[in-house]
C-alpha cells in the first residue's frame, strides 16, 4: 500500500454489527486525522456494516471457512504482503492466531485486544484456549482488555506479563446522545423497558422474559403499565417469541429484530436491563446510560464498573430471574427513581467512558509501538 501514513491494519473474525464491531467503527472513524491509515480485514465476511466506516477506510474478508482452515492463514500473509501494514490489530480468541503469520509477513507491530470472553467459555477457563493465548504471547506487544474484569482475568488465569496487559475501556461519544430525551417526560405511567443485544443464549433473553412474566402476573400489569422492547437479532428468534406466548406476555413485547436507530429506541424507553450470564463492558450500556437510562444488569464481566446500586440502576445475580424481576419492579414501584438514577448514569460516563479516553489511550500504544519499529 502506497501510504505515507502508517497502516493499521484491524483483524476480527466477522465484519458484522455488534458491540465489538461498533468500537473499532467509531475508534477508526475518531481517528481519521491523526496520521495513520486503517484498514479492516474480516477472515470471514463483511456486512453492510462496513458502510458506517469512512470513505478512506478500505475492507477486505478472506472467506474463511468454519473451523480450521489453514488456508485462511496463507490468504492473510499474501494479502499482509500485498498492504504492508505496520500494525496488527486483533480483536478476541477467533483472530489471536494470526500474529505469527503477521510476523512473516513482515509486520512489527502487534496489539491483541480482549472485549470478552467466547461465548463457549463464559468464564474465561478453557485450558486449550489459554494455552493459545499464552503460547502466541510472545508475538503480540500488547494485550488489551476492555475492562477491570478481563485485565485480571488475563493477569491471574491466563498468565499474561503485566507489562503486556494494558487495560483500556471502551468509550463512546457522550455528545451523540445529549439530545435525547426519557420516555418518562411523555407518559408519567408506563415504564417502558429495553434490551438490545443480539439473540444468543449468552445474552440469556430467556430469564429476561421469565423475569417479566414474573413481574407481569405478579403485580397483574397490563400494557398501560409496562412494555418490553428486545432489539437484535440471532437464531434464538423464533424461540423467544414462542417463549413470550407461551408465557402470556407477547402483547407487552416488541421484538424489533436488528436495527441502526438505536439512540431513537433509547430514547423513547426509560429503563435499560441486561440478562447476560457473560459480559466485557457492553457499549449497549454505555449507550443506555449516555441517554440518561437506569440500568438492570446480571453481575458479571465488566458491569460492576458501570451499575452501581440505587445510584446507576442495580446489578443482580445472573441466572436468577426472581432477583432480575425484583430490580424491575422497583422502577415500576417508584418511577421518580427513573430520572434520578439515569442523571447519575449519564453524569458517570462522562466522566469514565468517553470515546475520546478510549482513542487518545490506543493512539499512545500505537505511537509507542510504531517509534520502536
Amino acid at each position: 500500500m502506497n501510504n505515507s501514513k502508517p497502516v493499521i491494519a484491524h483483524l476480527i473474525y466477522r465484519f458484522d454489527i455488534g458491540g465489538l464491531e461498533r468500537v473499532m467503527v467509531n475508534c477508526i472513524n475518531a481517528m481519521q486525522n491523526e496520521g495513520y491509515q486503517h484498514i479492516v480485514i474480516a477472515l470471514t465476511e463483511v456486512s453492510d456494516f462496513a458502510k458506517h466506516l469512512n470513505d478512506s477506510v478500505k475492507v477486505y474478508q478472506l472467506d474463511k471457512k468454519s473451523g480450521k482452515d489453514l488456508k485462511s492463514h496463507w490468504r492473510l500473509l499474501k494479502l499482509l504482503r500485498k498492504i504492508k501494514p505496520d500494525l496488527l490489530h486483533t480483536y478476541n480468541l477467533a483472530t489471536i492466531e494470526y500474529h505469527p503469520i503477521s510476523r512473516l509477513a513482515g509486520v512489527k507491530a502487534h496489539i491483541h485486544a480482549e472485549h470478552g470472553r467466547d461465548n463457549s467459555d463464559p468464564q474465561g477457563l478453557n485450558k486449550k484456549h489459554n494455552l493459545l493465548r499464552q503460547l502466541i504471547s510472545p508475538f503480540v506487544d500488547y494485550f488489551v482488555p476492555v475492562s477491570t474484569d478481563l485485565h485480571q482475568w488475563l493477569d491471574v488465569t491466563v498468565g499474561v506479563s503485566n507489562k503486556k496487559n494494558v487495560l483500556i475501556r471502551n468509550g463512546i461519544n457522550i455528545d451523540e446522545f445529549h439530545h435525547l430525551r426519557n420516555h418518562q417526560e411523555d407518559n408519567e405511567h408506563q415504564v417502558r423497558f429495553i434490551h438490545v443485544a443480539r439473540l444468543d443464549p449468552v445474552k440469556n433473553q430467556v430469564g429476561l422474559l421469565k423475569a417479566f412474566a414474573i413481574l407481569v402476573q405478579r403485580k397483574k400489569l397490563t400494557v398501560n403499565d409496562i412494555y418490553l422492547t428486545v432489539v437484535g437479532d440471532g437464531n434464538e428468534m423464533q424461540a423467544l417469541i414462542v417463549l413470550a406466548e407461551g408465557l402470556g406476555i407477547s402483547s407487552l413485547i416488541e421484538f424489533t429484530g436488528a436495527r441502526s436507530n438505536i439512540a431513537e429506541l433509547l430514547s423513547n424507553s426509560d429503563v435499560f436491563v441486561l440478562s447476560s450470564i457473560a459480559e466485557g463492558i457492553p457499549m449497549t450500556v454505555l449507550e443506555a446510560m449516555a441517554s440518561s437510562l437506569p440500568v438492570i444488569s446480571t453481575n458479571v464481566g465488566g458491569l460492576a464498573e458501570l451499575v452501581t446500586d440505587d445510584e446507576t440502576g442495580y446489578l443482580v445475580e445472573k441466572q436468577n430471574a426472581e432477583a432480575l424481576s425484583s430490580a424491575m419492579e422497583k422502577y415500576i414501584n417508584n418511577s421518580k427513581l427513573i430520572k434520578l438514577h439515569g442523571r447519575s448514569a449519564r453524569s458517570y460516563i462522562f466522566k469514565h467512558f468517553s470515546e475520546q479516553k478510549m482513542v487518545s489511550e490506543y493512539l499512545r500504544l500505537y505511537q509507542e509501538l510504531l517509534g520502536k519499529s
